[in-house]
């Protein structure tokens, strides 16, 4: 598939990569913690993710390093057990447990794809511009710098495992074809390491490795091959496969329960046929993943390769470049298919196929670079070859660098936000003076800003304290009997009611709690006491607490 390793970077155009990181992570660390640490955490799936590396935190802090380690390894887990074992590496770097500690993992993860790609690309093409194209092309993807659900900003899992993807894809061509057992044993661990992060991530690798058996049977030297392959699944089930039997039924119930058989899941269907589930799939990857400032970086570099091609003498065609463009196509073709043809639909998990679309980019662009044929005369000549590289590193830089300084959020929202905040902290307040044990907050509508499990994790960020608050109302997406929320209601220490907001609810716990307003407004005013009405996210909600409670 590819000749043997031609060309590498040299130590003093890793020192500016180097630098070139460092400079990204400062910036990100920095817009991190002003713009998005310093608030609530938002999107609701980050919340278990950071109260897991808190708890191994704490536990790092009581008892060393290696038992806060084991802590995190040993938590239950049924999307993924390597985010939270890496916080905890992170905290114990920075001396303390923090959203904007747990944050950098995001960038850092995204820095080792940066990295990959440079490390690969010269070796597979024997291009450097490639590479430097490569590592500038990344940072113009719209969605890790967007500030939204599954971006660099969120501690789900999502966005590291886009970037794994990307380091393993790159692990895969240096393989060179499975002929090299130590890049195949490599690729084994990269492998791993991705399962590892999300383990669904394993929908989309064991097909994979099927389609590479199949094409490696169509081969001249199949069985050393073959032999590298399956060497490289080995690797890979030797560390994924004994987290997975550990937490088989949480897997088993998460997944094909909850995402498959299961009651919620029905609900969370959005009824759409193979036509507008593959709609979904490829828009949201280019509205929201790669982004206009994406296309037309590309649209641009090919334009530019395209006139310099046409204004040097043409080498003579240096070949298809197979490798890239197969593994290219398997990295973005095979999730693309599963995630099609699953029939729940989220825009968070789409990152897997960025990786595919950059490798089948690089491929274009080597197709187009390896034909020119660069003059050296006159002196100012042979600055061109440069050209694509800076023009890439141009975009890309000026793309993050831009997005990390915008305002994250408008005026408003930022309002909304301090508001929540005092809320906040004004349930620990009343917790700490009413010495509840375990105390109950009640929200009749599911939101991303406050329930029980958000307000654990916002008092320890903002007071280095553990509430357990019970989660009663809401404890499902789903709707039940009106006369268990009247139950529940009564062993609420707190109740935060919705008076008025767009719509009826999105899902049925949301519409059977809107339905029941009347009574519920009712039953607050004669049981609870009213502490104040507020207005958050285009909402007005009051605030109840039990009479008693100073």
């Amino acid at each position: 598939m590819m000749t043997a390793p031609r060309n590498t970077l040299p130590i003093r155009m890793w020192l500016l990569a180097g630098v070139l990181m460092l400079a990204e992570f400062l910036l990100f660390d920095r817009m991190a913690s002003r713009d998005h640490a310093s608030l609530y955490p938002r999107w609701n799936d980050q919340i278990q993710y950071l109260t897991e590396s808190y708890y191994a935190y704490d536990h790092m802090q009581a008892h060393g390093l290696a038992a806060g380690l084991k802590f995190a390894w040993d938590t239950p887990a049924v999307q993924g057990k390597l985010h939270n074992t890496c916080a905890v590496l992170i905290f114990w770097v920075a001396g303390s447990a923090s959203r904007s500690a747990a944050l950098s993992l995001n960038l850092l993860v995204f820095l080792a794809w940066q990295a990959a790609l440079l490390f690969t690309i010269p070796r597979v093409t024997g291009s450097r511009v490639l590479a430097w194209m490569g590592f500038g092309l990344v940072l113009c993807a719209a969605r890790s710098w967007s500030g939204e659900a599954g971006s660099a900003v969120d501690f789900r899992l999502d966005h590291g495992a886009m970037c794994l993807f990307g380091v393993t894809s790159c692990v895969a061509l240096l393989t060179d074809g499975f002929r090299s057992k130590g890049w195949s044993l490599a690729l084994g661990v990269a492998v791993g390491a991705t399962l590892l992060e999300r383990f669904l991530a394993g929908a989309y690798f064991a097909p994979i490795f099927v389609l590479l058996v199949i094409w490696l049977l169509c081969t001249k030297d199949r069985w050393p091959r073959l032999l590298n392959l399956l060497l490289a699944g080995g690797v890979a089930a030797a560390l994924a496969l004994p987290v997975f039997w550990v937490n088989r039924e949480g897997i088993l119930g998460y997944y094909w329960v909850g995402h498959v058989t299961g009651a919620e899941s029905a609900a969370r269907l959005l009824g759409f046929d193979l036509g507008q589930s593959a709609k979904f799939v490829i828009g949201h990857l280019g509205d929201l993943y790669l982004g206009a400032w994406f296309g037309w970086t590309v649209a641009g570099l090919t334009g530019l390769l395209l006139l310099l091609l046409a204004c040097h003498p043409r080498k003579p065609a240096a070949g298809f470049a197979p490798g890239i463009f197969f593994f290219g196509l398997v990295f973005l073709l095979v999730p693309a298919v599963i995630l099609t043809l699953h029939q729940q639909k989220s825009e968070a998990v789409l990152g897997v196929l960025v990786p595919g679309v950059v490798l089948l980019v690089l491929w274009l662009w080597q197709v187009l670079w390896s034909r020119i044929e660069f003059c050296p005369d006159p002196a100012w000549r042979r600055w061109l070859p440069a050209l694509p590289a800076l023009a890439a590193l141009s975009a890309g830089g000026s793309y993050f660098v831009l997005h990390e300084l915008q305002p994250s959020y408008s005026p408003e929202f930022r309002q909304s936000a301090v508001r929540v905040s005092q809320i906040s902290d004004y349930i620990y307040a009343r917790v700490r003076a009413g010495n509840l044990a375990a105390p109950s907050v009640g929200v009749d509508q599911i939101v991303d800003f406050i329930d029980g499990r958000i307000l654990r994790l916002v008092c320890y960020e903002r007071h280095k304290v553990w509430i357990p608050f019970g989660v009663h109302l809401p404890d499902s997406i789903l709707a039940g009997p009106d006369e268990a929320v009247f139950f529940k209601l009564q062993a609420t220490d707190f109740m935060i009611l919705t008076d008025q907001m767009p719509g009826h609810g999105h899902w049925p716990y949301d519409q059977q709690m809107w339905r029941l307003y009347p009574q519920l407004k009712a039953w607050c005013d004669g049981h609870l006491r009213l502490v104040e009405t507020f207005s958050v996210f285009g909402r007005d909600m009051s605030l109840y607490q039990r009479k008693d409670l100073p």
